[in-house]
């Protein structure tokens, strides 16, 4: 019997032409995350994403020997809601990780370095 769907002696054979669709509301998912997204799972699956009025669609094609369905449409919205919880990350802590380089440049010398060079040059 298949693991794959229960029929003794079959397999389920993606082929070229099967299309997996994923919708996504333009409102609540933005293209970059969608796009980071795709790169994640290059590996399993291609991503073709369309604007359709307000929506994403997102069409998934299976590389070679890649899980069922549901199981790639699973994969791809929690690629999704995870790129989706970077960016929200990235812009909550922009402002303490630009302090913190701020202050590890600031002990370089280098800002220094420039005081003194436009100094000596109007000197």
């Amino acid at each position: 019997m298949s693991a794959m769907n229960g029929l003794p002696g079959g397999e389920i054979q993606a082929t070229a032409a099967e299309e997996i669709l994923v919708v996504f509301d333009q409102a609540t998912v933005d293209l970059d995350a969608l796009q980071r997204s795709t790169y994640a799972v290059a590996a399993q699956m291609t991503v073709d994403i369309r604007a359709s009025g307000s929506d994403y669609v997102c069409t998934l094609f299976r590389r070679g020997q890649a899980p069922p369905a549901d199981q790639l449409k699973h994969w791809f919205r929690s690629e999704v809601n995870d790129q989706i919880l970077r960016a929200r990350i990235a812009k909550e802590t922009e402002p303490l990780r630009n302090l913190v380089f701020a202050l590890a440049f600031s002990r370089t010398g280098l800002a220094d370095s420039d005081v003194d060079t436009d100094a000596a040059a109007g000197a």
